[in-house]
């Protein structure tokens, strides 16, 4: 088994020519590419709904972007909303600024991972949802959900189930734009406190006011890892995300990490294959 390409109509060698355009990508640039793969997804969904109902207020349209994007539940939570507003098309890069500022106002480290993750650090590709992961104490339950009321839905029960381990995370939806995060609270792990340790701050273009941090290249193949066999191996979009992770990133990746936690996880064989097939292997 050797190269994989990322899908199966690409040439190794057309291949290779992308991901060294991505490589020579600031990271500003980067961040650009992905917002609009995700902006053009969304102006798709909202141009389908309008088409579907030329005639109808902003309000059902709006009741229907949520509904296909978050499910009937949303749709009719959200609808009872007075304040909820006009519906505006944003991405998660923006909200990731967001809850940066909130998060970093409230001294609560986090740091953004999953597909918005390996979209910085790999191949870009079409993600709705904001995943991160937070190290929030109980005492900073309730400065974050003042700091949030009125701009994000957010439940007080379900951060507090989170915290006290009897789920993995909880959501926010911001309720102008619908931008949805999943905050999943740290656990009390050797694993979890080096990915917190690694963080890394994404600076696009050395706008210190624009920036997050986000998990380290490694760690987010890691996790990735851990994601696709918790799938029973099945996810082709976690592999996927894997091998554009390690094709963009190559020789910067710190190799004994990697092969260190894989061990500590089990999952030596997977990130050999991975490795393998990223023409990463030795």
């Amino acid at each position: 088994m050797g190269y994989r390409t990322q899908a199966i109509d690409t040439s190794i060698e057309a291949e290779k020519v992308q991901f060294d355009l991505w490589r020579k990508m600031t990271p500003k640039e980067k961040e650009a590419l992905f917002q609009r793969v995700v902006r053009k997804g969304s102006a798709l969904a909202l141009m389908g709904i309008k088409n579907q109902f030329p005639n109808s207020y902003p309000s059902l349209i709006k009741q229907q972007y949520i509904r296909r994007r978050l499910g009937q539940e949303w749709a009719d939570f959200i609808g009872k909303l007075e304040d909820s507003g006009e519906l505006m098309l944003e991405d998660p890069i923006w909200l990731a600024h967001q809850l940066a500022t909130i998060f970093n106002s409230l001294n609560i480290p986090y740091y953004v991972g999953g597909s918005v993750a390996s979209s910085l650090q790999g191949e870009v590709r079409f993600t709705q949802d904001l995943d991160l992961v937070i190290n929030i104490q109980p005492t900073q339950i309730d400065p974050l959900i003042k700091a949030m009321t009125g701009q994000f839905y957010i439940s007080e029960v379900a951060v507090d189930e989170a915290i006290r381990g009897r789920t993995s995370s909880f959501n926010i939806i911001h309720l102008t734009t619908t931008e949805k995060a999943d905050l999943f609270v740290m656990r009390d792990d050797e694993f979890s406190r080096s990915q917190m340790s690694r963080r890394q701050l994404h600076i696009p273009d050395n706008d210190v006011n624009k920036s997050f941090y986000i998990c380290s290249p490694e760690d987010t193949v890691l996790q990735k890892l851990l994601w696709f066999r918790m799938t029973a191996r099945e996810s082709q979009k976690q592999w996927r995300d894997i091998l554009g992770v390690l094709k963009l990133q190559g020789e910067n990746l710190d190799f004994g990490y990697l092969n260190q936690w894989a061990e500590k996880l089990q999952l030596i064989d997977l990130l050999a294959q991975a490795l393998q097939e990223a023409g990463l292997a030795e």
